[in-house]
């Protein structure tokens, strides 16, 4: 599962943080003392550097902690980087450069490598300008090119660390894929160990019990035509036999069916191996304590479908919740989907609904669409209000969990709300 570019766009990494936030305290110290000592405490120059250096931080507080899109991000990235370059205009010291290097380490996150590497030369330029033309620097040209390979070597190093996030996460995300798999996989192998068990009791044992059940009857007829007094004791204990034989043959269907009850797969520890130490979003799963499970083919497909919804939002959202529900209701099992940005809101919108309640539109012409969600899903003209689209582009992912379903005679729908993207899926428990 590759990293999503919503998650490339939010600087988490601690050890990123922490480095930048010493490198902003100390290079904007430095400034101010030397600024106060060159001028005054409440000269233009010391209190515009003061207003500078807490605009910066600011900037670099928003564009690392809270999530965006990818415009909003950019245009505060432009903007941390234009008061970077203004900071150089105003302070008299060529390291304050540095500013400028912290935002070419960012932009990795925002911009494709190429892209980045391509603007490292004009996002130099301006040092050098301010340096010659402002300052008088004598060295200018020598002092752009110093800083510009300290650009490039920072946006090398923010490059190989998304790589590393992204082998990572893909690597946490195989893991749980396989655990599921393998979860699922032994629940099939015991409901095979066990029907195949009812089936050898059944057609072996039962029907033996059955023979002997006749047998004695068909003895406990003959005894009736004797009429001696040891005929009678005979018939007696046939006939105790014959009630032990059936009570035995009532007592091996119990057990028969008993083992064809227990065969169901218990489908939470699957999903539950798919969500576990998932870092984003939290998961809040709802199953039926009664839904019943038997069909390994279903019960594939529904995981299938859990585990592409939730590649998806990982991959194209920013949501920080996503909750799943599966009841077993009017012989069919349906599954709802949905994530949210806001904790319960996703939970309470699912509560009691059932997936009829939603449009079904799935059964509409699907069209490929780069650059939206789950690799193309954009929205179209729909109808106002909560539902803000009707009609959803479908890409490959989609179209996957389209197939799965309507293999098992199913049928999928989903939405673009205000709360976020919502899946319905029916499938029929005959199939």
């Amino acid at each position: 599962m590759d990293i999503s570019v919503s998650a490339h766009k939010q600087v988490k990494m601690d050890i990123e943080h922490a480095s930048a936030c010493i490198t902003w305290l100390v290079v904007s110290c430095s400034a101010l003392y030397f600024l106060i000592n060159q001028f005054s405490l409440v000269h233009w120059r010391t209190l515009s550097a003061a207003i500078i250096f807490i605009t910066l931080a600011i900037c670099f507080t928003v564009i690392s902690k809270h999530r965006m899109n990818n415009s909003s991000s950019l245009y505060i990235l432009g903007l941390m980087y234009f008061i970077a370059v203004v900071s150089q205009l105003v302070v008299p010291y060529v390291y304050l450069a540095i500013f400028v290097v912290i935002c070419c380490a960012i932009l990795p996150y925002y911009m494709p490598w190429k892209q980045c590497v391509t603007l490292s030369i004009p996002i130099s330029l301006p040092t050098v300008i301010i340096q010659s033309a402002v300052w008088n620097e004598q060295y200018a040209l020598l002092t752009g090119a110093l800083f510009w390979t300290f650009n490039v070597f920072a946006m090398i190093m923010s490059n190989t660390a998304i790589k590393e996030s992204k082998a990572r996460e893909e690597a946490d995300a195989l893991n749980r894929q396989l655990l599921s798999t393998q979860q699922l996989m032994k629940q099939a192998l015991t409901q095979d160990e066990r029907l195949r068990i009812a089936r050898n009791i059944h057609d072996v044992l039962g029907h033996h019990l059955t023979a002997l059940t006749i047998n004695l009857q068909v003895a406990s007829r003959k005894a009736d035509l004797l009429e001696s007094t040891e005929s009678q004791a005979i018939k007696q204990h046939v006939e105790q036999s014959h009630s032990i034989a059936k009570l035995l043959l009532s007592d091996v269907r119990e057990a028969i069916s008993d083992i064809r009850e227990n065969a169901a797969i218990d489908f939470s520890l699957a999903v539950n191996a798919l969500i576990k130490d998932l870092p984003r979003p939290a998961v809040n799963l709802h199953i039926d304590d009664n839904l019943t499970l038997t069909n390994v083919r279903i019960a594939d497909c529904l995981l299938r479908n859990m585990q592409e919804a939730l590649t998806n939002v990982v991959r194209h959202t920013q949501a920080h919740y996503f909750s799943i529900s599966l009841t077993q209701h009017n012989g069919a099992y349906k599954l709802l989907m949905q994530d949210s940005m806001v904790p319960h809101t996703a939970d309470k919108k699912l509560s009691g609904e059932q997936p009829s309640s939603i449009k079904f539109f799935d059964k509409a012409p699907c069209s490929y669409t780069e650059g939206a969600y789950e690799e193309g899903v954009q929205e179209e003209a729909g109808p106002s209000g909560s539902d803000t689209s009707s009609h959803v582009v479908a890409g490959n992912g989609l179209k996957g969990m389209q197939e799965r379903v309507h293999e098992l005679n199913g049928t999928i729908s989903w939405q673009q709300t205000e709360q976020g993207f919502r899946i319905a899926i029916h499938i029929p428990e005959g199939e």
